[in-house]
């Protein structure tokens, strides 16, 4: 919340000292600008930057909640692989969990230094020793070797999504042209007066601002890694991570007779 405020100050602020100093320096000619029509094309203006906006938000979204959901699946193949590993022979089970732990720590490491976006090898290492185990866990698991395989499965392929979506960013051109656009709106609306000042000023600060806060949700939908208004934590990471590591109930079943 206090990001948001804080943004919100920082435009809010600025934007006042414009305005007053504008309807005090060109107070004539706004007031002859809109009795030439000049809202009409200000309307004009404001429905284009609407579309192209919602069309943007649209499409970031959209790649937003498929990053979500690919976060979410990994979690939880990280989850089901572990209590899947508790069921087989001890040497195999520490042996997972100690890649699995070790796959979430570095995870948080790399998320937490900015290179979320990038393929780590060290990762790829610790994924490379659960393929080991999987192979060793077929001549004597059984089903649970199945079991394990799926999860391991869904880990893999969340994670690619993960990167995949995590490098997928809104194409520069179109990201200046909603900056440009927003920018333009709101330069746009000083010249838009009415009769009395103070209205004048909270409808023209509400129109701003209202821009102002879209442009905000495209360039965090953009950037989810970043803090912002709202952002991707590591958050559920370290908990899975503190919830497997701290598991002290975890029964070994031997398939070998």
């Amino acid at each position: 919340m206090i990001p948001i405020l804080k943004r919100t100050l920082y435009f809010f602020v600025p934007f006042s000292v414009v305005f007053f100093a504008i309807h005090v320096q060109f107070e004539s000619v706004i007031s002859s600008s809109n009795l030439n029509g000049l809202s009409g094309f200000y309307s004009a203006d404001g429905l284009i930057f609407g579309l192209i906006v919602a069309f943007v938000i649209n499409r970031e979204w959209e790649a937003w909640t498929k990053l979500s959901e690919s976060v979410m699946v990994e979690m939880d193949a990280v989850r089901d692989m572990w209590k899947w590993s508790m069921l087989v022979e001890h040497s195999l089970c520490s042996k997972a969990h100690t890649h699995l732990e070790r796959y979430l720590s570095l995870i948080v490491t790399e998320w937490n230094k900015g290179e979320e976006a990038i393929r780590n090898g060290e990762i790829d290492a610790e994924l490379d020793g659960l393929r080991s185990i999987l192979a060793d866990m077929s001549m004597s698991a059984g089903g649970l070797s199945f079991q394990m395989q799926n999860a391991f499965t869904n880990l893999t392929k969340a994670r690619d999504q993960r990167l995949s979506y995590s490098n997928q960013h809104m194409p520069r051109i179109l990201k200046r042209i909603v900056f440009f656009a927003d920018i333009l709106l709101i330069l746009l609306s000083l010249f838009i007066a009415v009769n009395n000042l103070y209205l004048d000023y909270i409808f023209t600060a509400a129109i701003s601002l209202l821009a102002f806060a879209l442009i905000v949700v495209v360039d965090d939908l953009d950037n989810p890694f970043r803090p912002g208004a709202w952002h991707l934590t590591t958050a559920g990471y370290e908990a899975l991570l503190k919830e497997l590591t701290q598991s002290t109930d975890r029964p070994h079943i031997s398939t070998r007779e």
